[in-house]
This record gives structure tokens, sequence and C-alpha cells, in this order.
């Protein structure tokens, strides 16, 4: 029989799949742990209890959280069905009327352009969000409208757009214009009515070209610009043209507005180089278009100057749909089935290279966010399991898409959001079933370590803005948006002040019927289930903060390093246990007989620091057996460093 010490220093490998616990020859074995939840890991190595959220308002139906931050201050907008909701802190500023359905939410994309916030979606016209500072003791006026492209007057009342133009028709299909009601087809004049007719080259005639969403869409044919005024037939429209067409000759050359009730909206938006970028639309999925420089709403292609729009599509040996565009050493183009770049410094219309990279491929809904960190693109693969780190790399002159989710894979399970979290150095992976895995990244350390949050309700949406944590959460049939926040070790807390101490609180509503902590002036007064929104002192205080509590799980990965003298199977007994501890009140530990709470520090003296050690017995062997375990519910910090555990190994 031989005495063996595993000393466990790190946790940075994170909470380990189940199926990486046969690779006891990997490092990450050992810094692994097969169960972290409601704990973050530090990019050191130590894991701490994470901290509480608390209640900043409630926003019934929200299902969206987007940042609007300027440089004075700092705003959210939720998005609901039908309505957008803009707020401060734990104030709701306005509320605008959106066009958008519940079930179009999940695809909704947008980015930032100076004063206004742009969205899109495939099915919805594209939309603005305007913040207009107000007067000195005035509030900001918010405005919500509909997206209007720089245009041309062509006649008096009549302007034409200039929007991105595209031939979304089958290649082989042609336009002729004709004047109304004469055969043979003559031209036609500036002012004049005319019939636009389809066929296919061979001469068939076009299946479905027109329809009556094109009412007022504009075509460009050989150059020359008409207006549908009303639709006729599926290959036939009547419209005005702008300019002269000296024959009624069919031809290819021609396209149509490229968004347009009849041929949806822009899918993904973002700006480069001073340019809105709009990547695919419904009818469109494959085509990127660049604005003029400095001028988002004018896509006139022009004569192709350097500083004049720019359009091209995607095309190789598959199909694509564009999914996100993210702004970064190159433009990177995320489509479901691979990644892009667009070089040129700058870009230009004659200087435009557009280069594939790797073929991983995107989910195009729900919509995940790729996530910029530190100069790498994180990024959710078409596949769902696949957390993917999109960045050029200089031995290979070029960019690789790796895999961090290889060693959690269990923990990235259907996600429908995500955020970096830059103070932590946490991203935040909301998952379908309202639970969020976290990743602490460290790029210069090789630090991706996960681990499981687990809130009562179902989490919705995150969001991170100027330093702060947002969550959209569903709980108890209602939606709140709350805040995580340093030193609140609760969930779903309400907090609230009186100018003198007092012995009455009301205003609990919320939290009547379910388990509960109420602390008082710092100190806990309550646990229990909450009877009553108005909560009775024994003694007054001045502030009351009532939350759920949530049980934080520590478990290192089983026992397994033959090198060491523990094999697989190997039968042996823990006899010590120590810990290195920061920062704690309590330790609830169970080293195979049970859990057992110690006081670590009286619960309003200062917290205990330093190394606490207990025996430990009990013969065990195999996966299912464990060293110890830590879980405790109590709202206190606490922090884990390092572990020794002193073993007995039968020969």
């Amino acid at each position: 029989m031989t005495r063996q010490l595993l000393l466990k220093t790190s946790f940075a490998s994170g909470e380990l799949d189940p199926l990486m616990l046969g690779r006891i020859d990997l490092r990450v074995h050992e810094d692994g742990a097969r169960r972290l939840r409601n704990v973050v890991v530090h990019p050191g190595g130590g894991v701490s209890r994470r901290p509480g959220t608390r209640i900043l308002a409630e926003i019934p139906d929200a299902v969206r959280l987007v940042p609007f931050d300027d440089t004075d201050r700092g705003f959210l907008l939720a998005l609901a069905p039908g309505r957008v909701v803009i707020l401060e802190n734990t104030q709701i500023l306005a509320e605008l009327e959106a066009p958008w359905t519940a079930a179009q939410l999940a695809e909704i994309d947008w980015a930032r352009y100076r004063d206004r916030l742009y969205l899109v979606h495939p099915e919805v016209r594209g939309v603005e969000i305007v913040r207009r500072r107000g007067a000195a003791g005035s509030g900001d006026l918010w405005q919500l409208r509909y997206w209007q492209f720089e245009s041309v007057e062509v006649e008096p009342g009549v302007v034409r757009p200039l929007a991105p133009f595209a031939k979304i028709a089958p290649p082989d299909t042609a336009l002729r214009v004709r004047r109304d009601g004469t055969d043979p087809p003559p031209g036609a004049a500036p002012g004049d009515f005319v019939v636009v007719d389809a066929r296919h080259t061979e001469g068939a005639s076009a299946d479905r070209v027109f329809e009556p969403g094109h009412y007022g869409v504009w075509l460009r044919i050989g150059g020359r610009h008409v207006r549908i005024v009303n639709y006729l037939a599926p290959n036939r429209v009547l419209a005005k043209a702008y300019d002269n067409f000296p024959d009624s000759a069919w031809t290819l050359r021609w396209e149509e507005e490229a968004f347009s009730p009849a041929r949806g909206w822009p899918r993904s938006i973002s700006f480069h180089q001073d340019r809105m970028v709009i990547g695919g639309s419904r009818d469109l999925p494959d085509w990127v278009w660049m604005s003029r420089t400095g001028r988002p709403m004018n896509f006139d292609p022009g004569t192709g100057l350097d500083d004049e729009a720019i359009a091209f599509r995607l095309s190789d040996d598959g199909s694509h749909v564009v999914t996100a565009l993210v702004p970064g050493r190159n433009l990177q183009i995320f489509t479901s089935t691979g990644e892009w770049i667009v070089k040129g410094f700058p870009v230009t219309p004659s200087g435009t290279q557009v280069e594939r990279q790797t073929r991983i491929g995107s989910r195009v809904t729900p919509r995940v966010r790729p996530v910029d960190v530190d100069g790498a693109t994180l990024f959710v693969a078409a596949s769902g399991r696949e957390l993917r780190e999109f960045l050029y790399t200089e031995v290979e002159q070029a960019y690789q898409a790796a895999d961090i989710a290889t060693l959690s894979r269990h923990l990235l399970a259907d996600p429908v959001d995500a955020t970096f979290d830059g103070n932590r150095r946490l991203l935040w992976i909301v998952r379908r079933d309202g639970r969020l895995a976290t990743v602490t990244i460290d790029r210069n350390a090789n630090v991706a370590a996960w681990s499981l949050q687990e809130i009562d309700g179902r989490v919705l949406a995150v969001t991170a803005s100027r330093g702060q944590l947002y969550l959209l959460v569903r709980w108890r049939g209602r939606t709140f948006l709350e805040v995580l926040a340093e030193g609140c070790w609760v969930d779903h807390a309400r907090e609230a002040e009186a100018a003198a101490p007092t012995t009455t609180w009301p205003g609990f509503a919320s939290h009547v019927g379910t388990e509960v902590v109420v602390s008082a002036d710092g100190r806990q007064v309550f646990r229990g289930t909450l009877a009553a929104e108005t909560i009775q002192l024994d003694a007054p205080a001045s502030r009351v903060v009532v939350g759920v509590p949530f049980a934080h799980e520590i478990e290192p990965a089983p026992p397994a390093m033959a090198s060491r003298g523990v094999a697989l199977d190997s039968l042996h007994r823990p006899i010590r246990l120590t810990l290195r501890l920061v920062d704690c009140h309590r330790l609830v530990l169970d080293t195979g007989a049970g859990e057992r709470a110690v006081a670590l520090a009286p619960p309003e003296g200062p917290a205990f620091s330093g190394d606490y050690a207990v025996r430990a017995s009990g013969w065990r062997r195999g996966l299912g057996a464990f060293l110890w375990r830590i879980r405790d519910d109590a709202p206190a910090a606490f922090t884990l460093l390092a572990a020794q555990t002193e073993l007995k190994v039968n020969d």
C-alpha cells in the first residue's frame, strides 16, 4: 500500500465533457472538473461563486437585448413583439412601435453608426432608431423610422432611391419595354406609361418575375429606369418611364431594387471602413452590398470611383446564406457554409478581394451574433455544438477556425444568444433551456474554461454594456431585466432603502410564494417562503435585500493518473484533504461520508482566507467515485484556489 499526494492547483480546463473523462493522459484532466455549477473560473486557475442578479425593471414579452452606448450615457433596448423599450438603469425612457413579430425576433441583426442603430430582418423593412439629445433640462427624443435611402428627384414629388439593385430573377430572364397600348412595340420617352414584359431567352414566358408586391419598385433596364405602377401578370407589369428607351429590344441586362415587399429585406448588417455593409436578403442570401464611404444610405455604384458603392456575390462550389458581418483586420463574412474575408486597405470597387478562408458555416436561425474577443471572432458553428475561434495566424498567413468547445461540448447545447463580458473575461452563452454556459477566456494563457450557470427561471438574452452584464429573465410568468450585481449572492434580488430605519417594508409581491433570503443592513434575518408582499422586521433597518438563493457546486475529475500510482480502477482511500480558500465564511464539503457544513468565520465578521484541512475516509474506485465535493447555497462569497488530497492506494 502506497501513499500519494494529488495536488490540484487549477480549474483552467473547466467542467469536462463526460466523454473526456477517459483522457487521463492529458493535462486537461488534472486542470478540469467533473462539475462546476454557478461558479466562474479565474484565468489564473481558481474558482469563485458567481455574483447574483438584481432586478432592474419588468418588461413584458421582451426577448432580445441591444446595447446603445453613447459617450455620455448608456442605454439598453429591449426588443419585444411590436415594440422597443428603451431603458437607462431602472428607468424606462420610451416605448416605440416596431414592425416585427415574436417569431421574427430570433433573426434580427443590428449595427450602430453614430447617433442611430440600424436593425434588419429578411421579412421586415429595415428600421433605424435615432436618439436626439434634448435641450438642457429636457429629455432625449427617441424615434423609430423606416430606412430612407438617399435619392434623386426625377419629377416633382417622385424620387428614385440610390438603393442597391440586383437581378433576382433567373439569369436567362429577359425584359423589354414597350409603350402601353401599342403593337408592334416601339420604344418609349420619359413620362410614358409602358408595359414591361418578361420571358426566358429561348422564348418561353417567364414563370414568375413579378408579383403584386412590386408596386412602386424601380427597374433599371439597360441602364435606364422605370417605376412599376401596376401589377398585370407574373410576367408583365405597367410602369412609368423616366429615361428614353430608343427601342423595345429584349435584354438580359436589367436589375430591380434589391429590397422590396416582393423580394424581402436585408438579413445582416455592419459597418466597415465608414461604409454600411449589408449581407444578404431573403431572396438574395449570398450577396453583399457596401455603401459609399461616409454615406450609409447611398448605394449608387456611380462610375466605380474609390469612394463609391460596391456589390458582389459570394460564389464558389456551394450555396450560401450570409449570417453575420464582422469588421476587423478584414471584413469578415460568415455564411451558412463557410467564412470569408474582404481584403483591401481601403476597400474600393476596383481593389476588392473576396476570399473564402474556412468551411465551417454558421447557423441561420436562431441568430447567435459572433463575438469579438481580443481580436478573435467567436461564432457558433452550423451544428450548434461547436464554438469556433476565427483568427488570423501569422504562421499560416490565413484565418483558422479552431473549436474551443472540444473539452466541454456537453455545455454548448442549442445556444440562442451570446455576449462577452470584458471586465470578467467571460463569454456568456444563453441556451434554449434558459441556462447559461460561461467560458473564461484568456488567449495569452491559452485558457478557455467552461462552467454552467443555473438561474431560477429561464434566461432569454444577455448583453454587456459599459462594464455591466444584463440579462433578460423569464421568472414566475413575468419577464425582468436584471443585472449581474457584484457583492450580491442571491438571484432576482430586489433592494429597498429608507431615509430613516423602519421595520415595515412593502413592495415584494414578485417574490411571494417562493423561497427567499432576506437581508437587513447586510445581515441575514430570514430564510424561507415569503408569505406576503410586505416584510415585517424584528428590528428597524435602513436597507433590505430580498432574493432567491442558489447553490454553487465544485467537484474535481475522478483521480486517474497512472504515473502517480492511481489508475482507472485502482482501489484508493483519501486520508486528508487540504483546501486553500479565500474570503469564505462557510464550507459545505462531502468527502465520502455525506455533506458537512463548517463555519469558517462568523457571518458578520471578517471572512476566512487560508488553508482548511479535514480528515477523509472510505475506500473507493472507478469512474463513479469522487474525492470530494463542495455544494453550498449560503448567500456569501466563496473562492477555492487549490486542493491537495492525500491518498492511500492499494497496491
